[in-house]
């Protein structure tokens, strides 16, 4: 019987393999992990995700239980778990300790402290100016205990009641099921930044998976269908844009055809544009890329890398300067897809890939439209983006 894996019932998968993509010497942290299925059904296509549960780090769980004078073992109770757990368990595995709801905070401001906490979260958090209130919530449950050491009492029911649930992250999966069935494939950019406040934060999920689990250790997941696919024509041309840790479904994408052309079917030609900044330090999957264009699976490969030059080059440049052939393709039927940023980056080469449908389909502005929503409603046109 089939197992339904889901945000109730993840599969822990061990962790396989770790390593980085880009140059240590970069200022970005991207790396290639892999997880491992083979006990599982699950199943999985080029083009869909899987959702990863992340654990907060340990030393911050363990130094909040300190301050709050509760012992790691202590036995809570979840509203979206059976069994009872250590209170330790459920703050690194199942609840949030950085983003902090308002009924939290409400809650918080209302506890008899001893100290001027609660007339701190009520008077600056809750009740401020938004402007205020934005740096304020900046504050993670580690950093408002700190802020007010020893002066904060509460029940461990009550604590893990208040708190939001850990979310699961998303991520694309790198990898095509025909090269290994049993193995997904993920490409993590490690997130870290300075809060409103001043503190160094790092990603939760980014640093779990990067620098705290082990080789071997099991990590909760399960795997996310999209509508983000292949072309179900094999023969079907595609053009890929996928800077930075964009690449992933790419990656896969590339695998699979090149399984089908070693099965001996026949495959459409494919276009990637990837760029990042440094060519040295941060072509991710280089030499891959490079045995794919050489094999055939890739037929243009175009580059840019935003920081080798005086003038940034991006994505949506190096596709303007490739337009009358684009423009051939896109017109033969070629499906589009783009994956990455979805701020900046996808709009920007939306506009581009408009700009080009205006100059050499002769289209107004309302006509790029319609054209571009023809393309989405017939799923050649396609983005994940996040």
């Amino acid at each position: 019987m089939e197992m339904t894996y889901n945000r109730d019932n993840p599969f822990t998968a061990p962790l396989k393999f770790r390593r980085r993509l880009n140059n240590p010497a970069s200022d970005k942290n991207v790396q290639h992990l892999v997880f491992d299925v083979s006990n599982s059904d699950i199943s999985y296509k080029c083009g869909d995700s899987i959702a990863v549960f992340p654990k907060n780090n340990e030393n911050e769980t363990t130094e909040i239980l300190h301050l709050l004078k509760i012992a790691s073992e202590t036995q809570v109770k979840l509203p979206f778990r059976g069994e009872k757990i250590s209170i330790f368990s459920a703050l690194r595995e199942y609840l949030c300790i950085t983003n902090l709801s308002d009924q939290f905070w409400k809650w918080l401001g209302e506890i008899e402290t001893g100290s001027d906490m609660g007339s701190f979260i009520n008077d600056k958090i809750l009740h401020s100016d938004p402007e205020c209130q934005v740096l304020a919530k900046s504050y993670s449950l580690l950093e408002i205990l700190k802020k007010f050491d020893g002066h904060c009492k509460v029940e461990p029911s009550e604590l893990v009641s208040k708190l939001r649930r850990l979310m699961p992250r998303l991520y694309s999966i790198a990898s095509s099921p025909l090269v290994d069935q049993n193995e997904i494939h993920i490409v993590v950019g490690v997130v870290s930044y300075t809060n409103a406040i001043g503190n160094k934060r790092n990603g939760i999920a980014s640093n779990y998976l990067t620098n705290n689990a082990n080789i071997g250790e099991g990590i909760k997941v399960f795997v996310v269908n999209s509508m983000f696919a292949l072309p179900i024509n094999t023969k079907s041309n595609i053009i890929m844009v996928g800077p930075g840790t964009g690449i992933a479904p790419f990656r896969g994408f590339l695998q699979e055809r090149q399984c089908m052309v070693n099965k001996g079917d026949k495959v459409g030609k494919s276009w990637l544009f990837f760029g990042d900044r440094n060519q040295a330090m941060d072509f991710l999957f280089e030499e891959e890329l490079q045995t794919f264009k050489n094999s055939g699976i890739l037929t243009n490969l175009n580059l840019a890398f935003s920081r080798d030059q005086e003038n940034k080059i991006y994505v949506q440049d190096r596709i303007w300067e490739r337009r009358k052939e684009l423009w051939s393709w896109i017109s033969d039927g070629a499906y589009v897809y783009i994956c990455g940023n979805a701020s900046k980056m996808a709009v920007d080469v939306e506009n581009t890939l408009k700009k080009i449908a205006m100059e050499l389909g002769n289209f107004s502005e309302d006509e790029t439209n319609v054209f571009f929503k023809s393309l989405k409603d017939n799923r050649r046109y396609q983005k994940d983006v996040y």
